[in-house]
C-alpha cells in the first residue's frame, strides 16, 4: 500500500516537473489562438496578413537553399580545416575566418553590389555569356544580342550565396568539432581493417559525428530562418520586406509588424522545439548506450 502511494506521488511529481517546464509552450499556444482570433476578426490586420504571407514562400525558399549549399561548403571547408595539407589547411583557414569575421549584413551588401556585378561583367565578355543566359531564363530571341546584366541575376540568389558562405564557414566549425570528437582509436581500428581514409571516414567517423552535431545544425538552420530578414536590405520580397513596404504605404506599423513578429515566432518555436527534442533524444540514447 506505501509503495503504491509513493509510485503515485512520483508520478505526479514528474508530471507537475513536466508541465511546469513546458509552461512556456502553453502561454505561447494560448497567445497564438489570441492572435489569430484578432488577425481574422480585423480588417487592417487580415490586409496585413494578406501581404505579407505572400513572401513567406521566399524566406522558406532562402532558408532550405542557404542551408544545404551551407552543409556542403561546410563538410567541405571541415575536412580542409582537419587537413594535415598545410596550403589546404590555411586556405581552409582563411576562409572561415573572413566569412565569420564580417557582419552578415556587410557580406549580404558586397555580394549584391560588388561580387554580382564583377562576376556579370565577366561572363558578359567570356565565351559563356550565351549560355549562362539561358540558364537565368533570358529571352532566347534576345540572347544574341545582348550581354548578360547584373539585373537578370535574380536578387534571391545572391542572397542565398551570401547566407550558404556564411553559414557555410560556421557550419565547418561545427563539422569539425564533431569530427574530432570521435576517438582516434576509431579511424585506427578502421585504417586496420584494410579500410582507405575516405572509406573509415565516410562509413565510421562521419556518421557519428553527424549524429553528434545533429542538434547544433538544427540551431543553426534556426538562426538561418531569422537572418532572412537581413535580405529585406536589397528588396528580396520575403515577409520581412513586404512589411515594410505594406507599413509604409499605408502606415499601418502596429498591424504589419504584428504579423510578421507572429509569423517568425511560429517558425522558429516549432523549429526550436524539434532542435530540443532531437537534442534530449541524443542524450537519451547515449545514457541507454
Amino acid at each position: 500500500m506505501v509503495s503504491s502511494e509513493r509510485s503515485s506521488n512520483q508520478l505526479i511529481k514528474q508530471i507537475g516537473q513536466r508541465f511546469s517546464r513546458r509552461g512556456w509552450l502553453l502561454a505561447f499556444f494560448l497567445l497564438d489562438l489570441l492572435i489569430i482570433y484578432g488577425i481574422f476578426n480585423n480588417d487592417k490586420l487580415i490586409d496585413a496578413w494578406n501581404f505579407v504571407i505572400r513572401g513567406i514562400g521566399v524566406t522558406i525558399q532562402i532558408t532550405i537553399w542557404a542551408f544545404v549549399f551551407a552543409l556542403i561548403i561546410g563538410l567541405i571547408t571541415a575536412f580542409g580545416r582537419i587537413s594535415k595539407n598545410v596550403l589546404i589547411y590555411n586556405v581552409a583557414t582563411f576562409y572561415v575566418e573572413i566569412f565569420r569575421g564580417l557582419p552578415l549584413l556587410v557580406i549580404i551588401l558586397i555580394f549584391a553590389f560588388v561580387v554580382t556585378p564583377a562576376i556579370v561583367d565577366w561572363i558578359a565578355q567570356s565565351p559563356f555569356d550565351d549560355v549562362v543566359q539561358v540558364i537565368f531564363g533570358a529571352n532566347p530571341e534576345t540572347i544574341s544580342t545582348t550581354a548578360l546584366r547584373t539585373r537578370d541575376i535574380d536578387s534571391v540568389w545572391r542572397i542565398m550565396l551570401a547566407f550558404a558562405l556564411t553559414y557555410g564557414a560556421f557550419m565547418s566549425e561545427v563539422f569539425r568539432a564533431g569530427i574530432e570528437s570521435i576517438g582516434h582509436g576509431q579511424m585506427e581500428a578502421a585504417r586496420s581493417l584494410g579500410m582507405t581514409y575516405v572509406q573509415a571516414m565516410r562509413f565510421i567517423i562521419l556518421p557519428q559525428a553527424v549524429r553528434n552535431v545533429l542538434p547544433a545544425l538544427a540551431n543553426n538552420f534556426v538562426f538561418l530562418l531569422k537572418d532572412t530578414s537581413l535580405a529585406s536590405v536589397v528588396a528580396v520580397p520575403e515577409i520581412s520586406q513586404l512589411t515594410r513596404q505594406y507599413s509604409s504605404n499605408n502606415f499601418r506599423y502596429p498591424e504589419g509588424l504584428l504579423v510578421l513578429s507572429f509569423i517568425y515566432a511560429n517558425l522558429t518555436i516549432v523549429l526550436s522545439t524539434i532542435a530540443n527534442y532531437l537534442e534530449i533524444s541524443l542524450q537519451a540514447e547515449k545514457r541507454e548506450g
